[in-house]
């Protein structure tokens, strides 16, 4: 049998009440960091592997650019017959960047007022496509300009669209549905323009709740405000978050506060730069609630911010449990069930190599230690175990996830 090192304090932490320390590495902000508060699990993504990202909400029309990874857009046109036309020669390029507020509105989609304007196309209120009306102009993260029409989204969710190089080579179109396999369960598919691909890096949904990313925003500098890109943190669509000020970090205290769903609420301004000792303040007494999508509520407060390194440095604790616990395995191709068990847990390891399995108590002692074969599963028999919550850790060679499992 394969024994593997855990950690209790490090499972404690997903007992309520309890308190994490925790770090998000980003490279200098090279990577995108998805957290999920429930399983402390990260999963990273580099800002060099997208260009723009297409939403998978099966109402929404919202396309997004990778701000971090500085890929900028702009309006050319609103006559697509321009297309063959297309001349820079004394275009104004004015920046149109992503909604600090919602993940609904992309930059594509910021050009748009009100239904049936999406942004980049309207509503045919009769066969219910959204057709492309506006010409952008888009800098890839490479630095190569093209132009770009997003013709149409049909009703059964399949976006159609064209990018080319200015003067109409290497002209690619695209078709993909919002539930191709690589996107199904995420937020948005990921295209990567340079390499005329969709990648699968970003995590499901389901399996994260704060992303710890840079993006535009209007920054303060003298007596000028500038577009300027910062590092700070988005919440996740469904998700719920609220500000407390002036009141000790230790206090668990909720009351009065004002929830929003502003993806940016948490941002960037818990830090500022101090231009005499060249590190970051971290602002005191402030924390952050955050309402995850199944009604857990967490409190994250920062306590560092590591200039060059773009390390982000946090405390957070779990203020009220959800509803229910969530499926996250997000980097593991494993099966877990049935959730609760009255009598037996089943775990099917598809994984092309070796599964380590730990089972914790509540109080993070070691209830059982094995391990499952690749593509193999193991049925453990749970009835000679006290009814409660126990903690499950599975781990391969380059991935580790936990999740709460409960026997009744």
């Amino acid at each position: 049998m394969k024994k593997i090192i855990t950690s209790v304090f490090f499972l404690l932490s997903f007992i309520a009440n309890a308190q994490t320390a925790d770090t998000v590495v980003s490279q200098g902000g090279t990577l995108d960091v998805y957290y999920d508060f429930e399983t402390t699990s990260k999963v990273s993504l580099n800002k060099s592997t997208w260009d723009i990202g297409l939403t998978t909400d099966a109402r929404g029309a919202s396309i997004i650019i990778n701000e971090n990874g500085g890929v900028e857009l702009f309006l050319y046109s609103s006559d697509t017959t321009e297309w063959n036309t297309v001349d820079t020669t004394d275009f104004g390029f004015n920046n149109i960047y992503n909604s600090e507020s919602t993940w609904n509105a992309g930059a594509f989609a910021n050009q748009g007022t009100v239904h049936p304007d999406y942004g980049w196309g309207i509503y045919d209120m009769n066969r219910h496509n959204i057709n492309g009306n506006r010409i952008f102009i888009l800098k890839t993260k490479t630095e190569v300009f093209k132009k770009i029409v997003i013709d149409q989204m049909s009703p059964s969710g399949v976006y159609k669209l064209r990018v080319a190089n200015l003067d109409g080579s290497e002209l690619k179109s695209y078709e993909y549905s919002k539930t191709a396999p690589e996107s199904l369960g995420k937020n948005f598919a990921l295209l990567d323009v340079d390499a005329g691909l969709f990648i699968n890096g970003n995590p499901l949904a389901k399996n994260w709740d704060i992303l710890f990313t840079k993006y535009i925003t209007s920054v303060s500098q003298g007596p000028v405000t500038l577009d300027m890109s910062v590092s700070g943190v988005k919440i996740n669509a469904g998700c719920q978050v609220a500000e407390r000020n002036s009141v000790d970090v230790v206090s668990d205290d909720t009351a009065s506060l004002n929830w929003n769903e502003n993806i940016t609420e948490i941002g960037y301004d818990w830090k500022s730069f101090n231009r005499n000792t060249f590190t970051y303040d971290i602002a005191q007494d402030r924390a952050y609630f955050v309402r995850t999508k199944n009604g857990a509520v967490y409190k994250i407060w920062f306590t560092d911010y590591t200039l060059g390194s773009g390390n982000y440095v946090f405390n957070t604790k779990e203020i009220k449990a959800g509803v229910n616990s969530v499926e996250k395995y997000a980097n593991l191709n494993t099966t877990v069930y049935p959730n609760p068990t009255n009598g037996v847990l089943h775990i099917s390891n598809k994984e092309n190599e070796e599964l380590n399995v730990t089972l914790l108590n509540a109080q993070g002692a070691v209830v059982l230690e094995t391990a499952i074969n690749a593509f193999d599963e193991t049925i453990f028999d749970t009835k000679d175990l006290a009814k409660g919550i126990y903690f499950l850790q599975l781990s391969t060679s380059n991935a580790t996830s936990t999740k709460r499992v409960i026997f009744e």
